[in-house]
């Protein structure tokens, strides 16, 4: 990256975070581009350099908080390999969900849930349910096989396990996330059981 590409995505990042700060403190339907602008010292010509308008930087900004919630989850779980892992695991450790991956992604869309709540109130424009594919990619297809489960099922079995989870974590961000993270995985995995169709290989 050369010097003025990195000054460019500098400024994205902190028109980024003017919005991340300023969902803090109003709903994102009363931010202005002005307000934007003051809070990351840039001119408004600036903005519209980089942004055609208020959507264009919530779009740029949900990717950014996806890729810092795939590398919370990466971090925390010390897990970047996926099925891989999975692939080895005894059958009395292989379940979908576990709160070693659960509580990481709990946490962080709580530290987040401002921006959990725009993406929910805003779920068909900015496809709230593509920040929950990490589970489904990387966890819940490697373990249906392992189950027996044919692939063609599994697009079925994870559109399913992708709206009920997108709506429990909806319910817990509209409530504030006051409930404990620890009970929301616990609901969770409850909700999500274990694939019983033939036994695991």
């Amino acid at each position: 990256m050369n010097r003025s590409e990195s000054k460019y995505f500098n400024t994205a990042r902190r028109m980024d975070e003017a919005l991340l700060s300023l969902l803090e403190e109003k709903g994102f339907a009363y931010i202005t581009v002005r307000e934007i602008c003051a809070r990351a010292g840039v001119n408004r010509s600036t903005f519209y350099l980089h942004y055609e308008n208020m959507s264009d930087l919530l779009r740029e900004t949900v990717e950014m908080i996806d890729e810092r919630f795939r590398a919370s989850v990466a971090d925390a779980t010390d897990d970047k390999t996926g099925g891989e892992r999975l692939a080895g695991l005894p059958r009395e450790e292989l379940f979908l969900l576990t709160d070693r991956r659960l509580l990481p992604c709990l946490d962080f869309i709580k530290r987040n849930r401002r921006v959990y709540a725009v993406l929910h109130a805003h779920a068909e424009l900015f496809g709230v349910e593509k920040t929950y594919e990490l589970f489904f990619r990387s966890v819940f297809s490697p373990i249906l096989s392992r189950y027996g489960i044919s692939e063609e099922k599994h697009a079925y079995m994870m559109a399913f396990y992708r709206h009920g989870l997108a709506a429990i974590l909806m319910r817990w961000v509209q409530t504030g996330c006051e409930t404990p993270a620890e009970e929301i995985a616990a609901l969770i995995r409850q909700c999500v059981g274990t694939p019983r169709e033939v036994e695991p290989r």
